[in-house]
């Protein structure tokens, strides 16, 4: 009598004309051709793409007030430090003082003008009546003191002399107006670019001066970041600015940003010997702080071999062993394996392009084993 029976569970019995074989079920997957890229970790810290501390400019003074706090959103050109103006009136009278003068040299330009056109009148009369005879030529001398000297007199003075006062009074405004304004910018102490305020170091009524060792305040831009970090000789030559590398700055997020390599050393630095480069990241959010740790993955393509899972090889005592399928039974090989990149490996001698491996369910296996591929993996 024949029976035959299947049973369900991590095998299948059958049972034929007395004999009972156990069927492995197993996850599989083909040997294929592919390329790994070898990770390259290299650490560094976040910093600011662009810091600035802010000082007073001339000679500074007392704070008026604080116009930020650490934290605050500025703008380029936004106050941050109001100083008191103490100069302020002095500066504004001399500007009208300056004004005036303008006024008064306007004035005597008119009032050349019109001597000038009388005088030129006079001697056009004075001539005439010389031409016709009605002046001798003893009565030249007259006629030069009369008309011809005044007309000289008023010309130079209405073309030279009352433009070049006129002309003066108002480098001299020009002048008064820049010192005020120069006291008014001296005054207020303002953000070179757009960023947050990460420090203020100074209180009203304390002294702000451009000589002091602690800047007033410092301005950080936070809408990028850079890591600074080194690299070896061996992979200086295989990575290049404008490159995009994954970022894992752990202290914000377990997934990593994207970070373009903005700077490749020409030359290795003298003392570490290795090759600096810098890679910048784009902080919207201002997430990303200066002085968080970063790990920057630099990716080399490595040639092309035979990949599997990494799952796939197992070690049978100081061997690396791959299970192939030949049919619906299984056979161990020797591998000889490669790098890998924590999900595949590569396998450089053993194995077959093609071939079937098993992925799962090796520790139930024996030679010749018979198998049932339960799932294909890729």
């Amino acid at each position: 009598m024949v029976i035959i029976l299947t049973l369900a569970g991590c095998g299948e019995k059958k049972q034929q004309t007395g004999e009972e074989e156990t069927v492995i079920p197993v996850e599989a997957t083909g040997v294929e051709k592919g390329a790994l890229n070898d990770i390259t970790v290299v650490t560094g810290k976040l910093k600011a793409l662009a810091t600035s501390d802010v000082v007073p400019s001339g000679q500074g003074g007392k704070v008026a007030a604080v116009n930020v706090e650490v934290g605050s959103q500025v703008s380029a050109g936004q106050t941050l430090i109001t100083l008191e103006n103490t100069s302020r009136a002095s500066l504004a009278a001399a500007v009208r003082q300056a004004e005036e003068g303008v006024a008064q040299a306007k004035s005597g330009l008119e009032v050349a003008r019109i001597n000038y056109e009388q005088a030129a009148a006079n001697y056009e009369r004075g001539k005439q009546l010389y031409d016709s005879g009605a002046i001798s030529e003893a009565g030249q001398s007259g006629f030069e003191t009369a008309y011809e000297i005044p007309y000289k007199q008023a010309k130079v003075n209405y073309e030279e002399t009352a433009p070049a006062a006129l002309a003066s009074a108002q480098a001299a405004v020009v002048l008064a107006r820049e010192r005020c304004q120069e006291q008014d910018n001296n005054s207020v102490i303002k953000s070179p670019m757009s960023g947050v305020i990460t420090a203020v170091n100074v209180n009203p009524g304390e002294l702000a001066s451009s000589a002091a060792q602690t800047p007033v305040v410092t301005v950080v831009n936070l809408s990028k970041v850079e890591v600074e970090a080194t690299v070896t000789e061996s992979l200086i030559n295989k990575i290049e600015r404008g490159q995009k590398v994954p970022v894992t700055v752990s202290a914000v997020s377990d997934k990593p940003f994207t970070g373009v390599i903005a700077k490749v050393a020409l030359a290795a630095d003298a003392t570490s010997k290795a090759y600096p480069i810098k890679v910048q990241i784009d902080n919207a959010r201002h997430t990303l702080k200066p002085g968080m740790f970063a790990e920057v993955q630099i990716k080399n393509a490595l040639p092309e071999t035979l990949l599997v899972p990494r799952d796939t090889v197992v070690k049978k005592g100081d061997a690396d062993i791959v299970w192939v399928i030949n049919k619906d039974r299984v056979k161990s090989c020797e591998v000889t394996v490669g790098v890998s990149d924590g999900k595949k490996i590569q396998i450089l001698k053993g194995l077959k392009e093609g071939e079937q491996v098993v992925t799962s369910g090796q520790n139930m296996l024996k030679e010749d084993t018979k198998v049932k591929i339960k799932a294909q993996v890729k």
